[in-house]
């Protein structure tokens, strides 16, 4: 099983688990948040998503999402991966629900296979105009 946490600034991660709850009809205790506050730098951010990945019980298969790539939050990200090689973990910026609620679906996958699912999200097709 494959931890997703969301690394976004606050109070968006906060409210990505709520639209998942509501979507699911239920509390997603499957997630966890690390909200950055706009006064956090890089290091501090670093600390807020050990402090998550500590208190979930260390996993070895991690999933991270987070918003704007090259805003603290997803530095953070890119530091935190780098002082964790030993684990198996992935992180892809531009969070949006649809991500989330798909990352929520397809937990039992690998970090590396939850990726390439959420990563296969990213570009679709809504009608003739491709996004």
């Amino acid at each position: 099983m494959t931890l997703v946490i969301l690394v976004c600034h606050a109070p968006l991660g906060q409210a990505l688990h709520a639209v998942a709850c509501h979507a699911f009809g239920r509390y997603i205790a499957e997630v966890a948040v690390a909200d950055i506050s706009a006064t956090e730098g890089k290091e501090d951010a670093m600390e807020t998503i050990e402090r998550v990945w500590i208190n979930e019980g260390r996993p070895t298969e991690v999933m991270l999402l987070t918003d704007i790539m090259g805003a603290t939050p997803s530095n953070a990200v890119a530091g935190w991966l780098k002082k964790h090689p030993e684990i198996n973990a992935r992180a892809l910026a531009g969070v949006s629900v649809p991500i989330t609620l798909r990352a929520l679906t397809y937990r039992e996958l690998s970090a590396e296979a939850l990726c390439k699912k959420l990563s296969e999200c990213v570009v679709a097709k809504i009608g003739r105009a491709h996004v």
